[in-house]
């Protein structure tokens, strides 16, 4: 769905121009989006885990790939926070600013086939359990949730591919993942997400942003 969105300059400061998002796109313009990973913290049932989202095979851009678990862009006019929705809209749960943990702002650049995608991304951490009933997926934007195992992050990169559960329409089922299987161009940022949210769940903060 196409929207008006905040044009920024090359620092990520608003230009006071306002466009609709395929404009954007078609221009490489910069502009500001919402990141929200979901990290579950170890239970005696297993755990830590890293949620990722399998996007919607309707999507414009990277159909059927692994993604950052919610993600959005900010309207115009919007702050950062405004954001939030995008997790309630996407997987159904209500989250409260106060419980997400600042992980900072990343720019970021991405060929896609209408364009040029340019973002300023503003990147955050909920650390929540869930299960498979905790969701209501968006599906013309979310096909699936995928639960991989935080240390399987690290192998992931390592060996090439890695078990991990893949969570749609209330059904848990196993699958195996590979780097390719993501938006191309993001192993590193998942990467550094995974040790971002280790880093927070054993009471550290994180390393700075990528």
């Amino acid at each position: 769905m196409d929207e008006k969105i905040d044009i920024l300059d090359s620092r990520g400061e608003k230009t006071g121009e306002v466009a609709w998002k395929s404009e954007v796109h078609r221009l490489g313009l910069w502009h500001r989006c919402f990141h929200c990973w979901i990290a579950a913290p170890e239970t005696p049932s297993g755990g830590p885990y890293l949620f990722v989202q399998r996007r919607a095979t309707e999507k414009e851009t990277w159909p059927d790939r692994l993604d950052v678990t919610v993600g959005g862009h900010l309207g115009a006019g919007e702050e950062t926070l405004d954001g939030l929705r995008e997790v309630e809209e996407e997987l159904g749960l209500k989250v409260a600013a106060d419980e997400l943990i600042p992980l900072g702002t990343r720019r970021a650049e991405l060929e896609i086939p209408a364009g040029l995608d340019r973002e300023f991304q503003e990147v955050f951490l909920l650390v929540r359990p869930l299960s498979v009933k905790d969701l209501r997926l968006q599906e013309e934007e979310v096909a699936a949730v995928v639960r991989l195992q935080l240390d399987g992050v690290e192998a992931l990169h390592e060996e090439g591919e890695i078990p991990a559960e893949e969570w749609r329409g209330g059904e848990i089922s196993p699958v195996s993942v590979r780097l390719t299987d993501f938006v191309p161009g993001e192993d590193g940022y998942l990467l550094w997400a995974a040790r971002a949210a280790r880093d927070v769940l054993a009471g550290r903060g994180p390393d700075a942003l990528l």
